[in-house]
């Protein structure tokens, strides 16, 4: 596992910064969502509220590997790359009631799980370096 930056961590954690996930079926095919709710957890985690992901989860539990994509149009623009290993969804516990408790707030809707994805690699994804390894 790969530990995330802290200027990574905060851009994950931060409302204003536009999120996306990326997943992969069984047959290849790529599939990509905005997912406002990402958010790292700790250096080595990444979770999201599940909340509509239908093809998402079906994808996510079948291969078990995720990208995401964090960034801020800012000038000059700034983004990084995490590339995980789906842990599984959770339906109980303190993680779960804490993404419930934050989407109910922000948009008077519930969730049916949170997904966990630990972190393999962090890339940059803007200035001054894009591309560059991080983690």
């Amino acid at each position: 596992m790969a530990k995330m930056p802290k200027e990574v961590m905060d851009m994950l954690n931060d409302a204003q910064a536009s999120k996306v996930l990326a997943t992969c079926d069984s047959a290849s095919k790529l599939n990509v969502v905005p997912k406002g709710t990402l958010a790292a957890i700790d250096e080595e985690t990444v979770a999201f509220a599940d909340i509509f992901g239908d093809k998402t989860n079906a994808n996510i539990s079948a291969n078990q590997k995720a990208a995401v994509a964090v960034f801020k149009m800012d000038l000059p623009p700034t983004g990084y790359q995490v590339k995980g290993t789906f842990q599984g969804f959770q339906t109980s516990g303190p993680l779960f009631d804490n993404f419930a408790q934050q989407v109910k707030q922000l948009l008077n809707l519930d969730i049916k799980s949170v997904g966990v994805i630990k972190v393999n690699e962090v890339y940059s994804a803007g200035v001054p370096n894009p591309g560059a390894k991080l983690a």
